[in-house]
């Protein structure tokens, strides 16, 4: 299990989670897919997370101590897949250009959430009723942790 946070403060951006293989987006509904009265899952089931691309989570090094942080190398990443659920620490951006979406956030502006600590972008959600129901987290922006 890892924790993910802030590169910046090293405050927690997410509960401890598990890498999972990242879902096909086609394989998950959007909301206006889901029958009437049925709550849409999120792309990542809650205590999970995948590297977008699946090879972008190719580590430097694996430490074997709790606590120690793990080093991500950047090939192509786009971001670090996350359910809404496991998001810590954080909080919506102040850039209203950045909050665009008619039932929710489309993430299509950049970076929405920004950590709570040091007001470091970190992560993009998408919870609008036409986008997958995710949060990517900015690989730049984070980092890795071991947790016990």
């Amino acid at each position: 299990m890892v924790v993910f946070r802030c590169r910046r403060c090293h405050g927690d951006v997410t509960a401890p989670v598990q890498e999972m293989p990242l879902p096909d987006a086609d394989e998950t509904p959007a909301p206006y897919e889901v029958p009437e009265g049925e709550e849409c899952p999120p792309r990542m089931r809650p205590g999970t997370f995948a590297y977008d691309p699946p090879e972008a989570g190719e580590r430097v090094f694996r430490p074997q101590v709790a606590g120690a942080a793990l080093g991500l190398r950047r090939a192509g990443l786009e971001g670090i897949v996350l359910a809404r659920a496991d998001v810590r620490g954080t909080e919506l951006i102040s850039l209203r250009g950045r909050l665009n979406g008619c039932c929710g956030l489309d993430g299509c502006d950049g970076p929405n959430l920004v950590c709570r600590g040091c007001a470091a972008e970190v992560a993009t959600e998408r919870s609008d009723c036409w986008t997958l129901q995710e949060v990517v987290l900015v690989p730049d922006a984070v980092e890795a942790v071991l947790t016990d």
